[in-house]
Formats: C-alpha cells, sequence, structure tokens
C-alpha cells in the first residue's frame, strides 16, 4: 500500500505497494451475480415483451464483462529500489507473471493524470511516467486498484515521493 505522505526525513528506502486485486475481483463477481440472475429470470421472456428481452441482453452483457474482468483480473506490485535504481512493475495474472523494469536514467518526467467521465468528472488518479525516446507510462494504472488513488492530494504526494527518489544521488 502507498504511503499516504511522503517522508520528509528522505533516507531512500525501498518503497513497496500492491494493488487491491479482492476489490477488482468482488466487482468482477458482482457482474458475474447480477448477469446470471437477470439472464436466469428473463431467459423465457415473450418475443413480443420488449422490456424483458432488454433486461435478458442486459444480463448477457454483465456476464461478458464479469467473466472477461475476471479473466484479465491482475495483482500488481510496484517496488522503487533507490539502491538497485529502478523502478520494478510485477503482473500476476491467470496466465503468468510479466515483470518490467525501469531505470531510474530513463525517466525524464513525472506527472500526475486521471482517468475522467466524458462529463470531466475525475474518477482515478495515476502518475504519468514520460520515458526516453518519447514513451508514456502509466505506474499504478488505473485499470489496478490502489488505496488512495481517487484522491488527487495523495496522488501528488506519490509524486512528490518518487521524485525525491530519482532526484537522490545515487549511493
Amino acid at each position: 500500500m502507498p504511503a499516504l505522505r511522503p517522508d520528509p526525513t528522505f533516507t531512500g528506502s525501498i518503497w513497496e505497494t500492491h494493488s487491491n486485486g479482492r476489490q477488482q475481483a468482488v466487482l468482477s463477481i458482482g457482474c458475474l451475480a447480477a448477469g446470471l440472475l437477470l439472464v436466469a429470470l428473463l431467459n423465457n421472456a415473450a418475443p413480443d415483451d420488449s422490456n424483458a428481452q432488454a433486461g435478458f441482453w442486459f444480463g448477457v452483457v454483465l456476464l461478458a464483462i464479469g467473466g472477461a474482468t475476471l479473466i484479465a483480473h491482475a495483482r500488481q506490485r510496484v517496488v522503487v529500489d533507490p539502491q538497485l535504481r529502478e523502478i520494478r512493475i510485477e503482473d500476476w495474472r491467470l496466465f503468468g507473471r510479466q515483470l518490467r523494469c525501469i531505470p531510474f536514467a530513463e525517466v525524464q518526467s513525472v506527472q500526475v493524470a486521471y482517468l475522467r467521465t466524458r462529463t470531466n468528472i475525475a474518477i482515478r488518479y495515476f502518475l504519468q511516467l514520460q520515458l526516453q525516446h518519447g514513451e508514456p507510462y502509466a505506474l499504478f494504472a488505473p485499470a489496478r486498484v490502489y488505496p488512495g488513488a481517487g484522491d488527487p492530494q495523495i496522488v501528488a504526494d506519490w509524486q512528490s515521493r518518487l521524485s525525491a527518489y530519482l532526484a537522490a544521488p545515487a549511493p
């Protein structure tokens, strides 16, 4: 779990945080349950009952979304290691593990970014790393559920903390 506030007495210790995979799984199972309920209750709807037909197909869509998100479900661990001067991102999925290492020297800038709705309401904040060669990378990505990702001040604190790690001299 990321620290909510950066330590003003920065010591350069390892910063490790994990996504909340349980919350993602609960949402997936909720979609599956709601979809299954609608399909079970409305599967014998008459062809001329458009409301029941719409409810049935909505249930099918919920089943598909719940199944897809459960299969795509992943846990993520982010480790900022000042000794190795790298950021390690580990993803565990149903079909295996993926590891990405980003050296501190490759990070050109760190900004707070957000995922928003069509009406410009921000729902998740994350850190956007700008890497060498122009590649952007979303750290604490909105697809993962991180505690505090809905609070812009907490994510700004993550930015300050990561910037302190990046600016610190090599050991």
